[in-house]
């Protein structure tokens, strides 16, 4: 989940990582995530600050993850989308593009992982609400050996996870195959309750909270439609309750507290 550094001020909290452990024991969380490249506090990897940040998260009794951001997001940030998408017609371009990008994500996933991470989050936006920005076939080919060598970084106990925005219907298969176990995904844009029902035994969906619940607009919407919403996806387990869209002001944190307290009727949950 996503935190703007004003929700931090705004609780009256520095303006750090080790703040999100305090957040996440506020509002009753059971996990916590952290960031080589937030804007609340850059780390960089092989400094230790990591490893500390997950020890005190740990002692704490919090879960921990760390996202990263995968090849693709990188190459848009730094050059463009319109730029990237004309590179998949230049396949050996495409290819020295990625790898120079998977490189840097590689260092920061074996950087969480030698910190201590419980689960390794990559962050790659490759979708929009209808589909895939380019065709399952493209992705088997150009995109998914890159995510296979940053699963081959992520050893021991941590999971290896998956956020995309946008629908990624089409491939959440390969990426099974290719070992990740956790799906952050959007539930405006996916069917979540029947995907996570078709998922392999093992793997599990994180999301749940949809966007306008944490908006304004969420005062039209009742707890019995959220409630039913979450019961309908937590039936069965293998889901931990959380938001793919994060928290932008104070207002947005007293409703995600609100939610968790809907869930709280729920057995077993982890958000």
């Amino acid at each position: 989940m996503w935190i703007a550094g004003k929700v931090l001020s705004q609780l009256g909290l520095d303006a750090g990582q080790q703040s999100l452990i305090s957040l996440a024991l506020k509002i009753g969380a059971d996990l916590c995530f952290f960031s080589y490249t937030s804007p609340i506090q850059e780390i960089r990897p092989g400094s230790g600050d990591m490893a500390s940040l997950i020890k005190r998260a740990h002692a704490c009794g919090l879960t921990c993850g760390v996202t990263v951001d995968g090849p693709f997001e990188r190459a848009v940030r730094d050059q463009g989308f319109t730029e990237v998408m004309h590179l998949f017609y230049k396949g050996d371009a495409l290819e020295e593009c990625l790898q120079h990008y998977t490189d840097g994500a590689a260092e920061e996933v074996a950087g969480a992982v030698k910190a201590g991470a419980d689960l390794v989050m990559v962050c790659d936006d490759i979708a929009y609400k209808k589909g895939l920005y380019f065709s399952p076939r493209m992705f088997e080919v150009f995109i998914l050996p890159h995510y296979r060598k940053l699963k081959h970084l992520v050893s021991g106990e941590a999971l290896l996870g998956f956020h995309s925005d946008g629908n990624i219907e089409q491939v959440i298969s390969y990426l099974c195959q290719a070992g990740y176990r956790v799906f952050s995904l959007e539930p405006e844009a996916m069917d979540l309750v029947g995907l996570k029902n078709s998922l392999p035994r093992g793997t599990a969906v994180m999301s749940g909270i949809k966007a306008d619940w944490l908006l304004d607009s969420c005062r039209g919407v009742e707890d019995g439609e959220i409630f039913t919403y979450i019961a309908a996806l937590a039936a069965g387990g293998g889901t931990i309750l959380t938001s793919c869209c994060g928290v932008n002001d104070a207002g947005g944190l007293e409703k995600l507290e609100r939610i968790y307290r809907l869930a709280d009727r729920l057995p077993g949950w982890q958000r």
